[in-house]
């Protein structure tokens, strides 16, 4: 097998200095700078080579919130940088050709060894200190299999409201799902 052909490793670290630290164009491999754009004037990465302009935005995460019988969500302490053995819920990237549900569905799967089925959107979230992700949440009801740890969850556990470790909490938006989650909750 040549080594096109090995899968490769994900290195989350490196992953995360995408796109900051890009400094060549992806259609021609010119060198990129910053400079305005019209009509706005606002601040891109322009290649000065071809003049590919690269607007940056968001890349999509989706996540579930699994919530079992006994009214406790589900959250994973973190195996993988960043936020390493900090706690959240299960999710990820959206794929290309993938909805944010199926991403959601998928990225559960994955992290702790469940099918859910999904339930209602819970919201959108952002994080101003880091603006490279947009995450959409979902409530989930959990499936037949009990969760499981992977290479991206070095440990699985329900939480009822009153045990979250809020100080443990891996992401900014995590913590605002988990009090829009808590205050649903409250309202029945």
């Amino acid at each position: 097998m040549g080594d096109d052909e090995k899968p490769a490793t994900i290195n989350h670290e490196l992953q995360h200095r995408y796109p900051a630290l890009a400094r060549f164009c992806p259609l021609c491999g010119g060198q990129m700078a910053q400079r305005p754009v019209s009509p706005d004037n606002r601040r891109h990465k322009v290649c000065k080579r071809c003049g590919f302009v690269d607007f940056q935005g968001p890349k999509l995460v989706a996540g579930c919130l699994v919530v079992d019988d006994a009214g406790r969500v589900l959250l994973l302490r973190r195996a993988i940088e960043p936020r390493l053995g900090y706690w959240t819920f299960p999710g990820g990237y959206v794929d290309l050709g993938e909805t944010a549900a199926q991403a959601a569905i998928r990225e559960t799967a994955e992290e702790v060894g469940m099918t859910v089925t999904l339930g209602e959107l819970i919201g959108v979230y952002f994080d101003l200190a880091s603006p490279k992700d947009a995450i959409v949440v979902y409530l989930a009801d959990p499936g037949r299999n009990p969760p499981t740890t992977s290479p991206e969850a070095a440990q699985v556990q329900y939480f009822a409201p009153d045990q979250i470790s809020w100080d443990r909490i891996a992401f900014e938006p995590t913590r605002h799902c988990l009090n829009d989650w808590i205050a649903r909750a409250a309202r029945g």
